[in-house]
């Protein structure tokens, strides 16, 4: 048995996430309790900003700062550790704000049962909390999801987002990235050949995954255990999580000429406990899902019971996922908790957080009170009390973002990151182009027919612009297809710009 096996210390924790229902098809509310909140840290969330636009974390309710803005990069905590970058490495700290695991990864993911997914160069690998690299660096993803059980994909890491923005999201969010994957044990090794898609079927701590293997005829999805074993064998074209212990399956039948899709739902052993018999079930929320069945719509309890007895026309759920109102030969009445109808009740309106709209700046004003000044034509950073924190030695500079800025190394054809001391660092790596603003389906007009020369030229005119507005600004072209023309990018804002 491998050491870090034999001196394992298990500490069981449910951590709960709250998400909030929009709409029937978002995903419904978990509910959780204050003691498990507060010991996971779930009560502190990030909070970014200052001269360099360094992270702390700040209670959820009071926005109180709970651990100082000393972090490029803070990610949310997960079974009481949060993975936050310092000098450009990522290592993990506790709710009090001490280092509990010394940065030395390029990503770091959230725990699961005391283990969590890393990236080191091109390969993740896991490491426990303890500090101890459990798995070193070899697959293209490794996310821990029940015990010592990872999903596993071989290769290199995909990045999918800017690298300011990547992270090593948990398996909630690994379905959206197709293509095969296999469950591999810190004990065993792989349980499965890497053939499968793997979905959620339970928070907290699950004992199951959907999962279906993408080399069969047909590829249907079944219950796997931990051992990659089948719980139920595959038999359901579709299949959502478990939610107020119900999770929404659905199965393609053939009705006469043609093909259609039925829908019921299993419990949390996986037995069928709605019948696979209506056109269409959302999930369970408050203890009901809406059922469609022959163009009719009603509330369906985990039991399989309408409320009120019967369909109607159309219904519809309140802000929170309960049953609001029906509405039945036209007209639209409120439903009671026993089934009975009353008149249509006055629903609040949701209390979204609202602001003003970010005014336009110069080009040479960074959104943290940052200047980006000029010297004999070099570029450089002065604070908002009028001390030079960066001197003005660089041909482009940007402004901070978790306390980097980027320059442009002519020796290394390429942008690189300088702290808040205005020295180079090696991390984050050096990138080859770097453009201050971004607009979807746009892109910076070509000043060189080298990339790394054009950005810098991109910059320089973005930032001249800034220092006087005569001079002309860099542009951004539309692809043809979703943007169309071309955008002067003459202010930090393009809110409000002429």
């Amino acid at each position: 048995m491998p050491r870090f096996w034999a001196n394992r210390t298990w500490s069981w924790k449910w951590v709960r996430i709250p998400l909030l229902v929009i709409s029937l098809s978002c995903t419904p509310s978990q509910g959780f309790g204050t003691a498990d909140v507060v010991a996971s840290g779930r009560a502190m969330v990030p909070s970014c900003g200052g001269i360099f636009d360094l992270c702390g974390y700040s209670d959820r309710q009071s926005g109180k700062e709970l651990i100082p803005k000393l972090f490029e990069r803070a990610i949310l905590f997960s079974e009481g550790l949060a993975a936050v970058r310092m000098n450009g490495l990522f290592g993990y700290i506790d709710t009090t704000g001490k280092v509990v695991i010394e940065p030395r990864f390029d990503l770091a993911g959230p725990f699961h049962d005391g283990f969590a997914e890393i990236l080191v160069g091109q390969q993740t690998g896991v490491v426990s909390e303890s500090g101890e690299v459990v798995l070193e660096p070899q697959f293209g993803r490794s996310t821990p999801i029940m015990g010592d059980v990872l999903i596993v994909r071989k290769g290199h890491f995909r990045p999918k987002r800017p690298p300011e923005l990547e992270e090593l999201e948990s398996f909630d969010g690994l379905y959206t990235e197709y293509g095969p994957m296999g469950l591999y044990s810190l004990r065993k090794g792989w349980l499965t050949e890497e053939t499968y898609e793997f979905r959620r079927f339970e928070r907290g701590r699950p004992g199951y995954v959907w999962a279906r293997d993408l080399r069969a005829k047909q590829s249907r999805f079944g219950l796997m255990n931990n051992e990659g074993e089948w719980k139920v064998e595959p038999m359901f074209d579709t299949v959502q999580p478990l939610f107020d212990g119900r999770a929404v399956v659905s199965v393609k039948v053939k009705d006469t000429e043609t093909r259609r899709q039925l829908w019921g739902a299993v419990d949390a052993d996986g037995k069928l406990a709605i019948p696979i018999a209506y056109d269409w079930l959302s999930y369970w929320d408050q203890g009901y899902s809406v059922a469609r069945l022959n163009g009719e719509e009603g509330f369906l309890d985990t039991g399989g019971s309408l409320l009120g007895g019967r369909f109607f026309e159309k219904v519809e759920r309140d802000l929170q996922g309960k049953p609001l109102k029906v509405q039945l030969d036209g007209k639209w009445f409120g439903i009671t908790a026993d089934g009975r109808l009353v008149d249509v009740p006055e629903e609040k309106p949701f209390p979204f957080r609202t602001g003003k709209l970010p005014a336009p700046s110069k080009n040479t004003q960074c959104k943290s009170g940052v200047s980006i000044i000029s010297k004999d034509g070099d570029w450089g950073l002065r604070g908002p009390d009028e001390r030079m924190l960066v001197d003005a030695k660089f041909e482009a500079i940007s402004c901070f973002r978790s306390g980097i800025a980027w320059v442009p190394d002519a020796t290394k054809n390429a942008w690189c990151p300088i702290g808040p001391d205005g020295k180079g660092r090696s991390k984050p790596d050096c990138r080859p182009t770097y453009y201050e603003y971004k607009l979807p389906h746009y892109y910076p007009e070509e000043l060189d027919p080298d990339p790394f020369r054009s950005s810098v030229l991109w910059m320089r005119a973005y930032l001249k612009h800034g220092v006087d507005p005569l001079y002309p600004p860099p542009k951004l072209i539309g692809d043809g297809v979703q943007g169309t023309g071309t955008i002067s990018v003459s202010c930090r804002d393009m809110i409000g710009c002429d």
